[in-house]
């Protein structure tokens, strides 16, 4: 072990070894050792590890199941509808406040399950007594006191799309923005900016959440028809399959009585 990390000491981190954050670092790692996997090797005849591993793969043992490497605990979720996890916090669903729930702690994620069920991740903060806030774990409490959006811990950590939507088109409209936040978990922020982009193209003068409503709703029914299509010519081709099928026993049944 330790020579292997004397060799990629010496190997890959003596070209860089300052880095911004901790994915940067795997990602150069990743990409270094792919390069020396490529690389010739004078003791195998010029052939790189990644040739000879290609020959050996087909004789290679069936692959053991996933290791996991996470640290387990099981928090209760928090007035604020968080759990605690190393000095840091960290958001659930709203209406599992008092709950217990089993959390998979990664060197750089957070899993949260609840009844088997997973309920929230999160990226792992590492740094002491940080926030990590999901929005739409908190749109039924939202829902009550929707003037709390503005200057909530929620909003600010809003995931950068979602945010841009609030800023041009939401601010003082806190209550239609939760609903936006729900529609959101339903159908995905891609669909909203389609919606909110088919919106614009008919030059309404505001963008509300009852029109993407509206527009996600209709983007559905082509999917909805097809499928209507579908069952008609499926109903038809069997009305087809049971008409010959008469007519066959129908000849059948005459040819018998001429015999008789």
């Amino acid at each position: 072990m330790e020579k292997s990390v004397e060799f990629i000491r010496r190997k890959v981190f003596c070209h860089c070894d300052e880095f911004s954050s901790y994915e940067q670092a795997r990602e150069y790692l990743k990409k270094e050792l792919v390069k020396l996997n490529k690389m010739p090797q004078s003791l195998a005849n010029g052939r790189s590890a990644a040739d000879m591993l290609d020959d050996e793969r087909p004789h290679l043992l069936v692959k053991p199941p996933k290791y996991d490497t996470a640290r387990i605990s099981e928090p209760r979720v928090n007035k604020y509808s968080c759990v605690a996890i190393d000095t840091c916090y960290y958001s659930v669903p709203d209406d599992l406040v008092g709950q217990f729930v089993l959390a998979k702690i990664y060197t750089d994620k957070v899993f949260l399950y609840h009844r088997q069920v997973l309920v929230a991740d999160h990226k792992r903060a590492h740094e002491r007594f940080k926030w990590q806030i999901d929005i739409s774990h908190f749109t039924k409490t939202l829902a009550k006191k929707p003037g709390a959006l503005a200057s909530s811990v929620a909003l600010a950590q809003a995931p950068q799309r979602l945010l841009l939507i609030h800023n041009k088109y939401y601010i003082g409209a806190e209550k239609s923005f939760i609903e936006l936040v729900e529609l959101v978990k339903k159908v995905g922020i891609d669909k909203v900016e389609a919606a909110i982009e088919e919106l614009e193209k008919l030059n309404l003068k505001e963008v509300t959440t009852d029109k993407i409503v509206t527009i996600c709703q209709r983007q559905a029914f082509p999917a909805k028809d097809k499928m209507i299509d579908k069952e008609c010519q499926i109903e038809k081709t069997s009305r087809e399959i049971l008409n010959l099928y008469a007519k066959l026993l129908n000849e059948n049944e005459l040819i018998l009585t001429e015999v008789r």
